[in-house]
Order: C-alpha cells, then sequence, then structure tokens
C-alpha cells in the first residue's frame, strides 16, 4: 500500500553546476531501462557512448539534434533528466512534461 511518504513527487531546478534538471522521486532503479526506451522512442534520442552502471548510480547522455541530455538515475535524487548545454534544457522541459503524464497522473 502506497503512502504519503511512497507518492512520487517531481523538481525541476539547478544542479550544483546550474545546470537545468528535471527529477521524479522516489523512483525504482528497475524502472529506468523501461522508462530511458519510451523517452529515446518519444524524443527520438541517440546514445552517446556507453551507459554507466554503478552500485548507486545509473547513467547515459542522450543527442537530439544538437542538443544533450543525461538521463540518469541514483538512489538520492530517483530519475533525473540533466541539459548537459544551455541548448539542451528546452528539451528537458519537454521531457519532464512527458514524465509527468506518465508517471504522477497515475499516482
Amino acid at each position: 500500500m502506497k503512502t504519503e511518504k511512497d507518492k512520487l513527487k517531481n523538481k525541476l531546478g539547478r544542479d550544483a553546476s546550474q545546470r537545468l534538471t528535471y527529477e521524479i522521486y522516489p523512483f525504482d532503479s528497475e524502472d529506468y531501462a523501461k522508462t530511458c526506451q519510451q523517452l529515446i522512442q518519444a524524443f527520438a534520442l541517440e546514445p552517446i557512448g556507453k551507459i554507466v552502471v554503478g552500485l548507486d548510480e545509473i547513467f547515459q547522455e542522450y543527442r537530439c539534434g544538437n542538443t544533450i541530455v543525461g538521463l540518469e538515475w541514483d538512489i538520492w535524487s530517483g530519475f533525473a533528466v540533466v541539459a548537459k548545454t544551455q541548448e539542451s534544457e528546452a528539451l528537458v522541459e519537454k521531457i519532464g512534461s512527458s514524465l509527468d503524464v506518465l508517471y504522477l497522473s497515475k499516482s
């Protein structure tokens, strides 16, 4: 049974490096791959490099045209979409809106 504490929340803000970041939490690491696949298809994202999988984090960068975003998960922030360039900020906002529909409308 989900409690108020378990209810998904979202946040659009800046990280310590002042990059625009959309976070949704709490978020289970087991949902990372499925969520990334949905976003890859919806936004025509192309992976850059290899995925990094650690004990408490998962991340990979993606390109869409001239924009680059990171799709990330860690135990503290949950799922995050990070603008890697200033030009990528609009894409982060669009992906965040899509995640709101996918996850927050269900909770």
